[in-house]
């Protein structure tokens, strides 16, 4: 009878005590999984918090190209010479200040009369880019405004005389009447892209969209061709594209 009393002692100290050492051994299991989920936690934070600034550098400098579709249109019209050099410069990681300049040599044939307008032209403004770089790209997709001034000189060749009757044609006069010190101002709306194909080497394509505010003209002659505007329609407005390459000289990034 004792012997089973102590026996009974035996197993139930031995139940106690590996019940108590299964609990401390849960608690040492649970502490464990605790800390790794801390230094975990902590890791987490650090990669995140040295990826968060994504820092994305961008060159500031001086870009200046040309526009190329004026000497194509120069060899395919016999009656068309002009250029024009574009630039801009970047101010803030999305805004630039940007300016075209160019001359034009154009002979113009209108329903009444030809006439040969010669000018140049500058335009200045701004651009705003809207598009999201990743990384080292530096692409544009932008928006922008223009105020546009041009002179030139106005040389009417010849004009057509209508006379009264069906038995008298057409008369054409030549002349060699010449005006100058004629000039235009105007506002722009421009968009365009441009792509980075190499380092600092940019193509181009940009769109406007002009009204003429004023221009001074000869009394007897309508000014329909400004140099930098275009064909001057009767409403004042007009538009023209161009393609440009153009290289950025690079100052600083930051």
């Amino acid at each position: 009878m004792k012997q089973k009393l102590m026996l009974k002692y035996i197993i139930s100290f031995l139940g106690l005590f590996l019940m108590q050492q299964s609990v401390v051994a849960q608690e040492n299991k649970g502490q464990a999984i605790a800390n790794k989920i801390v230094t975990e936690a902590d890791t987490v934070a650090v990669v995140q918090d040295s990826i968060n600034p994504f820092y994305n550098p961008k060159t500031y400098g001086l870009r200046i190209g040309v526009d190329i579709i004026k000497p194509i249109l120069a060899y395919t019209w016999g009656d068309f010479k002009g250029g024009e050099i574009v630039a801009d410069y970047r101010v803030s990681t999305q805004l630039f200040i940007a300016a075209e300049a160019g001359y034009s040599d154009r002979t113009i044939q209108e329903d009444t009369f030809n006439h040969t307008v010669k000018g140049s032209y500058l335009k200045a403004g701004i651009n705003y880019n809207l598009y999201t770089n990743w990384l080292d790209m530096d692409n544009e997709l932008y928006v922008g405004a223009r105020y546009g001034f041009a002179t030139f000189s106005n040389q009417l060749n010849s004009y057509t005389v209508f006379q009264e009757g069906e038995y008298f044609e057409a008369k054409e006069v030549t002349t060699t009447t010449k005006y100058n010190d004629l000039n235009a101002h105007w506002l722009e709306l421009v968009a365009g892209i441009k792509v980075e194909v190499f380092k600092n080497l940019y193509f181009g394509f940009m769109v406007n969209v002009n009204k003429m505010i004023a221009t001074k003209e000869p009394s007897n002659l309508e000014n329909t061709y400004s140099p930098g505007f275009g064909n001057i329609t009767k409403n004042g407005s007009g538009a023209n594209i161009n393609y440009t390459i153009s290289y950025r000289i690079p100052l600083y990034k930051k």
